[in-house]
């Protein structure tokens, strides 16, 4: 296909971040950033072929998600971390009175971690109601959920060639996060141990590879 073609179809698959259809805008950014690499255009150029870009790939952002205090804020932070080395991004938990989970990373990436978060929280939320009152299934579950979501996205980066370079977090990136200069947060306990249910752990797992199925986020469809 002629470079300028495809230049043109990811000026067009940018343009599709303006779409209020929240799937649609993070699989065009991403359909857009495959693209890129299997023709070796870099985002600069890329952005300069459709002007400026609406996703603003050159720039750094970050976005944050505030969430009500939990006992199962580890699989937060779990899930944020997974999708931060995913989406080229940094991630760090904030405490206060209303926590909060950041992303560093240029702008489609932040937006497409972000978005993928909350929609993968909500499913995890609503699974996790299955073992309400069951502290064991509950945290079996959701750490099954956690691992289904990382062998989902282990499997993808596996099928795509070279896809595992464009997922390196990039040096941009890396220094704006170490210029904030971020106290370490106070000594986290270690998990109490649990008696893993694996019934639970096993139904936690499929939901997470069904809940980044449903989305079909890594190849942009």
């Amino acid at each position: 296909m002629d470079r300028e073609v495809i230049k043109r179809k990811i000026e067009k698959l940018l343009a599709l971040r303006e779409s209020t259809n929240e799937n649609e805008a993070m699989s065009a950014a991403r359909t857009a950033r495959k693209l890129m690499l299997k023709y070796h255009i870099s985002m600069a150029e890329g952005e300069k072929a459709g002007g400026e870009s609406p996703l603003g790939g050159s720039q750094v952002s970050i976005k944050e998600l505030r969430f009500k205090r939990t006992s199962m804020k580890q699989h937060y932070l779990m899930l944020a971390f997974i999708l931060a080395k995913n989406f080229r991004c940094k991630t760090f938990y904030q405490y206060g009175e209303t926590p909060r989970i950041k992303f560093i990373g240029f702008e489609e990436d932040t937006f497409a971690a972000l978005a993928l978060l909350k929609y993968l929280l909500q499913f995890m939320e609503q699974g996790a109601k299955k073992y309400a009152g069951l502290k064991n299934q509950e945290q079996s579950f959701r750490d099954g959920f956690c691992m289904g979501v990382l062998e989902t996205f282990e499997a993808q980066n596996k099928e795509e060639p070279g896809y595992e370079l464009m997922l390196e977090t990039l040096a941009e990136v890396t220094e704006t996060y170490k210029k904030l200069d971020l106290k370490k947060e106070p000594a986290v306990k270690s998990r109490i141990p649990y008696s893993m249910d694996m019934s639970a752990f096993s139904y936690g797992e499929t939901c997470g590879r069904q809940a980044m199925d449903r989305r079909s986020i890594l190849h942009g469809e």
